[in-house]
């Protein structure tokens, strides 16, 4: 057990309020200035089954879940047993081991006895004093396992203060049942011996998909559409919560087809607008994402992966639609594709993509992943002062205006509808630089050449200007593990594990996943051993690396659904060095 940071799980049934316990854990951990991170583990029904919600907490940064479990509330006796015992492993999550405390309602009976310590309390009892509300005992318990490592309990009432919002009294009764357990644990249990180090700073505490949303409008976004869809949800929640205090419009269509559609129209006529889905979603997005293509509409779209393929897993994590952004729609068109790591990054690469979208004319789309969408980071504040770059646009009458005309960097001048003097076809089929199309009687070669040209050459101009890929101790690394998305965190932390044992290894962090930088062909040069992990079963980009930098590589996946925990990647990797 380490004694500078805790992780607390909260385990039960859906319905029995894992994930709310989970976030007020979560937030009076940030309100007491310690970094979170977070892990929902649930599942696609409404009640019954098994969910769980973890809560990682230091003075220090944690760039994941992590390893091992020091307190479990166990809001029934299926938790109990679930995480006490060795065998029971959900994709690589710890169970509590002998040094860790289990803390649950004292009318559990018959469970079995693991080596971890037992501290039955009566929830139930405690809660009744206050409320008929079976969902107290949860407040009851969060309150146990604040006193458990000694956090200032007003922290704990200011936060179920906020959570009840203008409830007053229910929210009152909820604090007086948090302060039962709190006192009840003392009376009756030693604490843990971990020493947080909190502090009076103040960290947001935020999901990537809220992290995505506020970098969209930050970048000027005035139209979202979008159909619900898990993980992409989290973002089109948020917005449609916040969309007067915003200025901004959300719709919610009947379907993923008009979504982008919308989007494309919304965009067309100057209106900074985004769409987003997850993977099944997304593939009913992909004809009218190559009309954007072709139009060269600016268009920015949300892709939240998760485990397929169709319905696959709703509630669990994967990096299996890759080749499907690539290939999306028919043809060949330019496309960028931003793949953020974290939840920080959600929301600086999503401001980025309104600027690309617009300066290149080209759907730009946001890779991200329900691990990313979903889990909360404690984040610093963001620089929200932010130049918004619309691109070649004019507003005024052009003699002989050519809406798509060959120019060097294959950009042409936008001009909106209504620009008086600026009347041109917009269409679908491939057209000449008026938009006229060139393909009814028939069909100019020539043009179809010299128009393909023009929109592909826009990714050119694009490479020249990418930033430096990210790497993370790579200036001696002799061995290189790469990743993309969203499994940075993890990856970081294997690589410090490693760097104890004397084996010197960095990261390289792809979170532009295409057009990819040349100089990761010079990172990956002359490593000893290159390392790629993804969350998925193909290795959909090794095998991009492979053809496009002719490197050799190893491969390490994972595809039940579940994210990479550091120790057991960890264990992967040094057995792949020890070949």
């Amino acid at each position: 057990m380490k004694t500078d940071e805790v992780i607390i799980r909260v385990g039960g049934a859906a319905g029995d309020g894992v994930q709310s316990a989970g976030l007020i854990i979560a937030k009076t951990f940030s309100r007491s200035g310690l970094h979170v991170n977070t892990y929902n583990y649930y599942q696609s029904i409404i009640r019954g089954g098994q969910s769980w919600y973890q809560v990682r907490a230091s003075d220090s940064k944690v760039r994941s879940q992590g390893d091992g479990l020091d307190i479990l509330i166990a809001l029934n006796r299926d938790a109990l047993e679930r995480h006490t015992t060795p065998k029971i492993n959900e994709g690589g999550a710890t169970y509590l081991g002998k040094d860790g405390v289990a803390i649950f309602d004292a009318s559990f009976k018959d469970y079995t006895k693991e080596e971890c310590q037992y501290y039955p309390m009566p929830l139930g009892d405690l809660a009744a004093k206050f409320s008929k509300n079976a969902l107290m005992k949860n407040t009851v318990a969060i309150g146990a396992a604040m006193a458990a490592i000694s956090i200032d309990f007003e922290i704990l009432a200011g936060v179920i203060r906020d959570q009840f919002g203008n409830k007053g009294k229910v929210a009152e009764e909820n604090v007086k049942a948090a302060k039962e357990g709190y006192d009840y644990y003392l009376s009756n249990y030693k604490k843990l011996e971990i020493k947080l180090k909190t502090s009076d700073k103040k960290y947001f505490l935020m999901s990537g998909g809220e992290s995505l949303a506020i970098g969209a409008v930050n970048a000027g976004l005035k139209m979202y559409v979008g159909y619900p869809m898990t993980p992409a949800s989290s973002a089109l929640h948020y917005l449609a919560n916040h969309q007067k205090d915003f200025d901004i419009f959300v719709k919610i269509p009947e379907d993923e087809i008009s979504a982008i559609n919308m989007a494309v129209g919304g965009s067309y006529a100057g209106v900074r607008s985004m769409t987003g889905s997850s993977g099944g979603g997304f593939s009913l997005m992909v004809e009218a994402l190559g009309m954007a293509g072709m139009m060269e509409v600016p268009l920015v779209v949300y892709e939240s992966q998760r485990a397929g393929p169709s319905t696959g897993l709703p509630t669990k994590t994967e990096q299996g639609d890759l080749n499907l952004v690539l290939g999306a729609s028919q043809g060949d068109f330019a496309r960028i594709i931003l793949a953020p790591r974290n939840v920080e990054d959600s929301f600086y690469l999503t401001r980025e993509a309104f600027n690309l979208a617009e300066k290149y004319q080209t759907p730009v789309i946001v890779m991200s992943d329900l691990f990313v969408a979903e889990h909360y980071e404690t984040v610093n504040d963001f620089d929200l002062n932010f130049k918004i770059e619309r691109g070649k646009i004019v507003d005024k009458a052009v003699d002989n205006y050519r809406r798509y005309e060959y120019t060097k960097d294959g950009i042409s001048y936008r001009s909106f509808p209504g620009t008086p003097g600026n009347m041109h076809n917009e269409d679908s089929d491939e057209h000449n630089e008026y938009g006229d199309v060139v393909s009814d009687a028939i069909t100019d070669p020539t043009l179809r050449v010299e128009s393909m040209k023009k929109r592909m050459k826009k990714l050119d101009g694009y490479i020249k200007e990418m930033p430096p890929t990210p790497t993370y101790r790579y200036d001696d690394a002799e061995v290189a593990l790469v990743q993309w998305g969203g499994t940075q965190g993890v990856v970081e932390e294997v690589i410090d594990i490693l760097r104890e044992k004397g084996i010197k290894a960095g990261a390289v962090e792809i979170n532009r996943p295409h057009p990819l930088n040349p100089d990761i062909g010079k990172l990956l040069e002359a490593k000893k051993q290159v390392i790629v992990i993804e969350n998925n079963y193909s290795g959909q980009m090794n095998k991009i690396l492979r053809s496009e930098f002719l490197v050799k590589t190893d491969l390490i996946t994972k595809f039940d659904g579940e994210s990479f925990y550091p120790g057991a990647l960890a264990k992967e990797v040094e057995a792949i060095l020890k070949r």
